[in-house]
C-alpha cells in the first residue's frame, strides 16, 4: 500500500494546493481519468465541509488528509478536529437546489464508491471516502 499524508490549513485557498497534490498521488493510480475527477470534486468538498462546518469557517485550525492507494482500491480519509457532526441530522439535499451550496454530501455519495463517517473520536469527525480500482 502506499500512503500519504497531507496537513492542509483550515482556509479555502488551501484548497487548489489540495487538488493539485491529490493530481499528483493519482498519476500512477490506473484509474480512467473521469474517476480521477471524481476524487478529485468529492475530497475537495469533504474538505470544504470540515472548514466549512467543523470549523465554522475559522482559518488556522488543521485538516489532516490521508492517502492510501490498496491494491484494489483507493481510500481518502479527511480528518478534522472540531465540531462534531450529527449524523441524525445530515440529508441528502432535495433536487435541483432551491439555494446555492447544499450539494457536496450529493456529489460525495454519487461519485464515490463507500462514504463513512467515524465520529468515535474524543473530538472531530473522519470522513472515509473510497473509490473501488474496477
Amino acid at each position: 500500500m502506499k500512503k500519504k499524508v497531507f496537513l492542509l490549513e483550515s482556509d479555502p485557498a488551501q484548497l487548489k494546493p489540495l487538488r493539485d497534490r491529490l493530481k499528483e498521488f493519482l498519476k500512477g493510480s490506473s484509474l480512467p481519468h473521469r474517476s480521477e475527477s471524481a476524487i478529485l470534486v468529492a475530497v475537495g468538498e469533504g474538505a470544504t465541509n470540515a472548514i466549512r462546518h467543523a470549523y465554522q469557517g475559522e482559518k488556522g485550525r488543521t485538516v489532516r488528509i490521508t492517502l492510501e492507494d490498496h491494491k484494489d482500491k483507493l481510500v481518502f480519509r479527511i480528518r478534522d478536529y472540531g465540531r462534531k457532526i450529527d449524523l441524525q441530522k445530515v440529508q441528502m439535499p432535495e433536487l435541483p437546489p432551491k439555494k446555492g451550496g447544499g450539494l457536496g454530501l450529493y456529489f460525495m455519495e454519487t461519485m464515490m464508491d463507500q462514504v463513512q463517517y467515524n465520529t468515535g473520536h474524543r473530538r472531530g469527525n473522519e470522513l472515509i471516502l473510497t473509490k473501488y480500482k474496477h
